[in-house]
């Protein structure tokens, strides 16, 4: 087995093909917990999103906090959680909602061989497919929408979609910048441009790429479907950085904020809606129409 590191609450281990995240026993897990362990997780894979194994134990609890957090947490390529009972099964029930496709085990081994499973699909709550998951990567940093492309992929339809609906997710109420880091792609459909245009509920897009057919992509973008966000191509996340700085939003580099009101518009309507339950644990789903 890999390299492990041990911390007060938890021990990650690096298995190689995949991270192993075992909680202490008789704990609850709290925000901060998952905060602490999510960075390990990260930090582990500096390549991009790798499957998690997860042993809870004889974990307590898990906070409601605890919980929005797992649910929306998007790190990992896929989850399993292992655990000793139906005990684990419930405590852990609320996963079955989880962006990343999760699912619970009571064997080690049967764990290791799905979370390694490429032979076929594993869809995410988003009903993508497990190669459609592994194209990018989105998270919220201090109010910034960051989407990064973890590898050379052709932008379909499909990818698109997954991309609106996590940033719909992930910020349902006001419209932030959205920094896009495109690394290695450098072509779309028209469809999916298309799906881009009308279906981000930002104000402003910095797209980075080093490639000068990144420019030209995001170019022709602009003069195909006419964005009602601005939009502006960068060499460097720096650049862009310093461009999403000045947008007249609250959001500033650290979260410090700025004055003037928060911009909102009306929500789009795609064919699947993601929204909070009542009880803010996890999501439904409500069909919608263009």
């Amino acid at each position: 087995m890999g390299e492990q590191h041990s911390r007060s609450r938890y021990l990650l281990e690096d298995a190689g093909d995949y991270v192993c995240l075992q909680w202490c026993g008789e704990i609850t897990v709290g925000s901060s917990d998952v905060l602490a362990a999510a960075t390990a997780v990260t930090e582990a894979s500096p390549g991009g999103p790798r499957p998690l194994l997860v042993r809870i134990g004889l974990i307590e609890h898990i906070t409601p906090e605890a919980k929005q957090l797992l649910i929306r947490d998007d790190r990992s390529s896929r989850i399993a959680i292992v655990g000793t009972d139906d005990v684990g099964r419930v405590l852990t029930a609320f996963t079955h909602r989880s962006v990343t496709p999760t699912r619970y085990f009571t064997d080690d081994d049967e764990a290791a061989a799905w979370l390694l499973d490429d032979t076929r699909d594993h869809p995410s709550i988003f009903g993508e497919s497990y190669g459609v998951q592994k194209a990018f990567t989105s998270e919220m940093r201090d109010g910034l929408l960051c989407v990064t492309w973890t590898q050379s992929i052709h932008i379909t339809d499909a990818i698109a979609e997954n991309i609106v609906l996590r940033a719909e997710f992930m910020n349902p109420v006001s419209c932030p910048p959205m920094l896009l880091d495109l690394h290695q792609v450098m072509s779309a459909t028209d469809g999916a441009m298309k799906i881009l245009a009308d279906g981000l509920n930002i104000v402003a897009l910095a797209v980075v790429s080093t490639d000068p057919r990144g420019r030209a992509l995001i170019a022709y973008f602009k003069q195909r479907t006419h964005p009602p966000y601005r939009t502006r191509h960068f060499g460097s996340v720096g650049e862009a950085m310093q461009w999403l700085a000045l947008t007249p939003t609250p959001w500033r580099p650290g979260g410090a904020p700025s004055a003037g009101p928060v911009p909102t518009r009306a929500p789009t309507l795609h064919r699947t809606r993601v929204l909070l339950s009542s009880d803010g644990d996890g999501l439904d789903r409500a069909p919608t129409s263009r």
